[in-house]
């Protein structure tokens, strides 16, 4: 009998332990839904018996240091889709099927983007923007064909100079697939910039989106509107507005100049003492309006045959005669010539039996500043024969060459200020006694970006520093401190001979052309040869006024030819619009007729 009361008791207990235990996990269950898993289900039921649609951010202003505006926003209107009122693949090839007929868009992108939609997600996703009235008007028309699908209202980035400083603004289009891998925080169908200013300013620019919560039935159409919670409203904080350095109609007459010139090229104006940019152009150009809705293929291939979104100002060349400055730096430091020495230049010179030849064959005994302002290569190769390349990079470097300028924009290129270490570890070979005449002239392995040669003429210009290029003022009301400039000593008596060569250019040598009436410019002309070509990069230096120096004026323009004859063209059209030779002139010959 005992035995038999002990396996009951522990029969009893055995059902006691298992309906606690499943007590326990139902109680640890709900509290796991409830608690840990409360805002889950909650946005869940909410989302059966609410539709969402996001209320865009507008972007931040985008301003020139005058408060013109450069990039703002405009309304326009969007195509959404509801990834969880489209589950499957037939619905979404069915809704494509339709909105092709109706969009004017890249189909394929289309296709793409319907059938990539997440799985069940609430939240509506961005399919186009900047649709026409004709097309939502169909869409509106269509609707019970396309259950998954809404339009609805946003801003849209709009930028009313068109191609003006398009290199410097960059462009808004939907993400990419690699961007997104990139950029967790950001979703399918989001609008993200692309380059320039808006891409590296993105997340300042973008502000935080809102929502629209609208309460439906379960037929999906929206409750009786007099019910106080059947419309929430979050609303949206528009980016933060940026200031930058450029001055606009500045850049509206270098971009005009650059384009006249009708060769691929860029050309940037400096203040020559702070290092803030006050154009920057690159042409050919692009129009960042036509990204607001995606493009055709055969528009794209166009854009990359024609290569406009290369800024050019951020691309490494050979620098050709506008390098001889900073050889004639190294010569008078290293004290292989004296400041009044003079040199004999003509056809050509010999280094064993290989011949260096001149532009010119002109004979003639020219001082350091002769030489320099008629670009004798000649003197030069003297000079080199004196030398290291170790004695001409040493220069380059302290300048500015070979080193990131600070600007605010991705892609700038570095560029090669090579030395005898440098041949050896990159292409294996000893440096020649041949490699310093190439150097001394600007041309063999060296290649350096117009930014950098702004930053190597503002130093010359201001004599003490180099200053650190610079495109942001202000970030709405944080004022962006100049970057630190990198002090540079230099022997007055060897700066004065530079400058007085540079000015000498202008005044009576090869960079003639660009010479003004009331204001006296300094610079050089260049013509560096390109390889694998018999053309020449045409590229023109200044700074003005010479004796109190404001602006740097760089300009090259890609196998154009010779310095003095094209970009040089280029670089006086802009001085004369920024010193107002044209205005005086007027206001002259308005005098001379009362």
């Amino acid at each position: 009998m005992g035995k038999k009361e002990d396996s009951i008791n522990f029969k009893n207990k055995v059902l006691v332990g298992i309906t606690l235990s499943l007590a326990l996990i139902l109680a640890s269950r709900l509290f796991y839904l409830q608690i840990f898993q409360y805002k889950t289900y909650t946005q869940r039921a909410q989302y059966s018996t609410s539709r969402i649609s996001i209320i865009a951010a507008p972007r931040g202003i985008i301003y020139d240091r005058n408060k013109n505006i450069i990039a703002t926003n405009k309304q326009s209107i969007s195509i959404v889709a509801y990834p969880n009122k489209l589950k499957t693949e037939e619905e979404r090839i069915k809704t494509y099927n339709i909105l092709s007929k109706i969009l004017d868009t890249n189909k394929d992108k289309l296709k793409r983007t319907l059938l990539k939609l997440p799985e069940n997600a609430p939240l509506p996703i961005r399919l186009q923007s900047n649709l026409s009235v004709k097309e939502a008007t169909l869409i509106i028309e269509k609707q019970h064909m396309l259950p998954g699908i809404d339009i609805q209202e946003e801003p849209i980035r709009f930028y009313p100079n068109n191609e003006l400083a398009a290199h410097v603004l960059g462009y808004i289009a939907q993400i990419d697939e690699e961007e997104l891998s990139k950029r967790p925080e950001r979703k399918l169908g989001d609008l993200v910039g692309k380059a320039g200013i808006e891409r590296l300013f993105d997340d300042v620019l973008r502000g935080k989106d809102g929502k629209k919560i609208v309460g439906v039935d379960r037929f999906g159409k929206p409750i009786n509107p007099s019910y106080k919670h059947s419309t929430i409203e979050i609303q949206s904080i528009p980016g933060r507005n940026i200031d930058l350095t450029i001055d606009i109609n500045l850049q509206s007459v270098t971009e005009e100049a650059l384009k006249n010139s009708m060769a691929s090229g860029s050309a940037l104006v400096v203040n020559s003492n702070t290092g803030e940019i006050l154009a920057l152009a690159s042409y050919p150009a692009f129009d960042p309006n036509v990204f607001t809705k995606p493009i055709s293929l055969n528009i794209w291939n166009q854009f990359i045959a024609n290569k406009v979104f290369l800024n050019r100002s951020l691309l490494a060349y050979a620098p050709g005669s506008i390098w001889k400055p900073i050889t004639l730096f190294a010569a008078l430091d290293a004290k292989v010539i004296k400041p009044d020495d003079k040199l004999k230049v003509g056809e050509a010179v010999y280094l064993g039996s290989t011949r260096f030849g001149d532009w010119t064959s002109k004979e003639a005994v020219y001082s350091l500043q002769e030489s320099l302002a008629w670009s004798r290569d000649t003197a030069f190769y003297q000079l080199a024969q004196k030398l290291t390349p170790e004695d001409i990079s040493r220069w380059g470097l302290k300048l500015g060459a070979g080193r990131k300028s600070g600007i605010e924009l991705i892609g700038e290129e570095v560029g090669i200020v090579p030395d005898s270490k440098w041949k050896e570890e990159q292409i294996g070979e000893q440096w020649y006694p041949g490699n310093t005449l190439h150097y001394s002239i600007g041309q063999g392995f060296l290649l350096i970006t117009p930014l950098q040669i702004a930053r190597i003429y503002s130093a010359i210009a201001n004599g003490s520093k180099v200053p650190k290029l610079q495109l942001i003022k202000t970030i709405d009301r944080y004022i962006k401190p100049l970057q630190i400039a990198e002090s540079y000593k230099v022997d007055p008596s060897y700066l004065e001979i530079v400058r007085e060569g540079l000015e000498m250019c202008v005044d009576s040598g090869t960079g003639g052309v660009s010479k003004l009436e009331n204001v006296k410019v300094a610079g050089k002309t260049g013509s560096a040869e390109v390889v694998g070509s018999k053309k020449t990069h045409s590229w023109f230096v200044a700074y003005a006024p010479a004796e109190n120096p404001e602006i740097t004026v760089v300009v090259i323009n890609e196998k154009a030819g010779h310095g003095g004859s094209v970009a040089a063209v280029v670089a006086k059209k802009i001085l004369s619009n920024y010193f107002k030779e044209d205005e005086n002139k007027e206001k002259e010959e308005l005098a001379k007729t009362d």
